[in-house]
């Protein structure tokens, strides 16, 4: 039995793996990806960076086309390298479907992709809620309201603090004239309504 170099053999026939060479293997590799990131200018690189961090504009660019047919081949789930499809730009990676790709966008992965190329979270805002203060939240709040009444007024005319004037009290109705002639020997005038 030969040796491909990368593995070998324990005397229990299992595989053990050269760590050495597979560590060189991964420092060649991503040094190729920052090469590629490397090269391109600041400008692009900003560019690059707010077409990913804005979501729902991604998200929508990529549905605007939902209703057309196209066809393509049995891709598996994605593939590595820019194919015909939906490409990620920081992963090198292709899907078939805008299912798939926004999958990939909300996968860790793509997270973790982001974050090695620009040094930064791609969620801006990290706190957990349950860390915000009772007065901050009360200030956030009233805040929000206040902003919301400027823009689009306050709907009522009255104070908070006044009740609305009642409606008067509608008069009685008058009492229903009783049908004379045939309607009331049949007895179709009781199919209405007995409320009156």
């Amino acid at each position: 039995m030969e040796n491909s170099g990368r593995s070998s053999s324990s005397k229990f026939g299992r595989r053990t793996w050269d760590r050495e060479e597979y560590a060189q293997f991964e420092k060649d590799s991503r040094g190729k990806q920052d090469s590629i990131f490397g090269s391109l200018s600041d400008e692009q690189l900003q560019k690059l960076k707010s077409k990913y961090t804005n979501h729902s504009l991604l998200v929508k660019d990529i549905t605007k086309n939902s209703n057309q047919r196209v066809l393509t081949n049995a891709l598996t789930s994605y593939k590595k390298g820019k194919q015909f499809g939906f490409y990620c730009e920081l992963c090198d990676l292709t899907f078939k479907d805008t299912l798939q790709f926004v999958d990939h966008l909300n996968h860790k992965i793509h997270q973790i992709k982001f974050e090695r190329i620009f040094n930064e979270p791609l969620i801006a805002d990290l706190r957990d809620n349950d860390d915000v203060s009772l007065r901050e939240f009360d200030e956030s709040y009233s805040s929000t309201i206040r902003d919301f009444l400027k823009s689009y007024g306050s709907g009522g005319k009255s104070k908070p603090g006044t009740k609305p004037a009642l409606k008067p009290p509608k008069p009685a109705e008058k009492e229903r004239v009783e049908q004379t002639g045939l309607n009331s020997v049949m007895g179709f005038g009781d199919f209405g309504s007995t409320k009156k």
